[in-house]
């Protein structure tokens, strides 16, 4: 209310005033109106922990539809013209689930609803899309992991089969060697580390291919698993033990070292974990598709912070899944029922 009065003040001053101060003093209002604009949306930069405590996690951006991607004019209905034959629809993301990131900084996200794996270059805003292989077509691409070299390992959950393709797209190889349902999968010190949710193990290939050992069995003790469904790595192998609601810690070798967590609704305890990712100072990020957000914790399975809540405003997630952090530690979180990228960065 003080500023409408403020405002109506302002224009009764100009209404008495010659041309030109009128037009001055409009000049002003509208650039000091603006400032306040301005400031009001740093203001709103959504940070958490929230003032005074020192940031940690600041959100960046969130990509809803290609329209945030490419300002070429027809660029978003040419697009789906191809995928759909000629139907138009307002949204491009239908089931996303999981998400890597490329050397270069491409997003490539994996799409079982649309049977095929979305790759955007946020940079040069460009996209494109890939829906089979010679291997055939895609059912339920779940996963994804580059190697060292840029090659690309995509996991299908239905096919149950892991399908390799080179830097420039072009397809290498498959492995389908003991595979049931390979849903998370990760590399680390030339390894690929599969998480086989339809045998409760988790199962290690060479990268061209060649199965080298399992460990895991379907159960609730330490080193046993009930649907695990992603890993990530640094000097541990940790596992996201979803029906058992809770983060497993092994060596590389597949020895049990420790777990964290267990089912619940509130802050540090697990309703229904999906993904999980390591920070440059090994944090642990893991995303609750139930809880609609993202926890970090510790090496050691301490909590130190929840990000979200349940929504549709930046910051808030309907069934998060995928998530992906760079070099530089941006966060990329798939937000699935939103069906769009939020996009995070790590304050060190």
């Amino acid at each position: 209310m003080h500023g409408e009065r403020l405002f109506d003040s302002k224009k009764k001053i100009a209404f008495i005033v010659s041309d030109h101060m009128r037009l001055f003093i409009y000049i002003l209002f509208f650039s000091f109106g603006f400032h306040l604009f301005i400031c009001r949306a740093e203001s709103q930069t959504l940070v958490w922990p929230p003032p005074p405590e020192k940031a940690r996690i600041k959100h960046l951006q969130t990509v809803s539809s290609l329209k945030d991607v490419s300002s070429e004019p027809g660029f978003f209905s040419k697009v789906f013209s191809f995928i759909f034959g000629g139907t138009m629809v307002s949204q491009w993301l239908t089931q996303p689930v999981g998400i890597a990131i490329s050397k270069d900084g491409l997003l490539y996200i994996a799409d079982p609803g649309i049977k095929g794996i979305h790759i955007l270059d946020l940079q040069e805003k460009e996209y494109s899309f890939i829906g089979e292989t010679k291997f055939g077509t895609f059912i339920s691409p779940v996963a994804l992991a580059f190697a060292a070299n840029g090659d690309l390992y995509i996991s299908d959950s239905e096919r149950r089969e892991i399908i390799v393709l080179s830097a420039d797209r072009t397809p290498l190889f498959s492995i389908k060697d003991s595979l049931v349902r390979p849903t998370g999968i990760r590399i680390f010190n030339n390894k690929l580390y599969v998480a086989d949710a339809g045998k409760n193990k988790i199962l290690v290939f060479s990268l061209d291919g060649r199965f080298a050992f399992e460990f895991g069995r379907r159960g609730v003790d330490h080193g046993e698993f009930n649907f695990p469904v992603q890993l990530t790595a640094n000097d541990s192998l940790y596992v996201v033990d979803g029906m058992n609601f809770r983060i497993q810690q092994f060596t590389h070798e597949g020895k049990y070292v420790s777990s964290f967590g267990q089912i619940g609704n509130t802050a540090g305890y697990f309703a229904n974990p999906k993904s999980i990712a390591l920070d440059s100072d090994g944090h642990l990020y893991v995303t609750d598709a139930l809880l609609d957000n993202f926890q970090i914790f510790d090496s050691a399975g301490k909590l130190l912070l929840v990000v979200g809540s349940k929504g549709i405003s930046d910051g808030e997630f309907l069934s998060p899944s995928g998530i992906a952090i760079d070099s530089n530690d941006n966060i990329y979180i798939i937000d699935s029922l939103n069906k769009r990228i939020q996009i995070f960065k790590y304050l060190r």
